[in-house]
């Protein structure tokens, strides 16, 4: 399988997870996190999500250094979901750490959800962007 297909595969793959990850998020928030199944099913999509995102990074830039390809890149979208993506992960480990700690939902949570569903609406724009491109 070429380059070209596996991003298609993994594009494919990312926009169900998106979708699969928007839904358990909002669920999260209407129930305030009342129920362990549903945050840990939460979180197993996020690692999910987070190894697809990472693996179509790779699949355009490889090897290269991402911090910099990303700061050089023309697209602004692109920027932004790179650092809006960073934040959602790191918030989301810090949430996960204090969920673990027996806190239940907390601010750091709802923080996290935040900058989720701005990242969901980022990488919205930046799918639709990329897909009238290629049109």
């Amino acid at each position: 399988m070429n380059t070209a297909t596996k991003l298609k595969v993994c594009n494919r793959w990312l926009a169900a997870a998106l979708v699969v990850m928007l839904v358990s998020g909002i669920q999260l928030e209407a129930t305030g996190g009342k129920y362990a199944w549903s945050v840990w099913v939460h979180i197993a999509l996020g690692v999910f999500l987070t190894g697809l995102a990472f693996y179509h990074i790779f699949l355009h830039n490889r090897k290269s250094n991402w911090f910099s390809r990303f700061s050089k890149n023309r697209n602004t979208m692109t920027r932004i979901l790179w650092w809006v993506f960073l934040l959602t992960e790191v918030s989301g480990v810090a949430a996960t750490v204090q969920w673990l700690c027996g806190d239940g939902h907390s601010p750091l949570g709802g923080i996290h959800g935040k900058i989720g569903s701005i990242m969901v609406i980022v990488a919205t724009i930046h799918a639709v962007k990329h897909v009238r491109k290629k049109k």
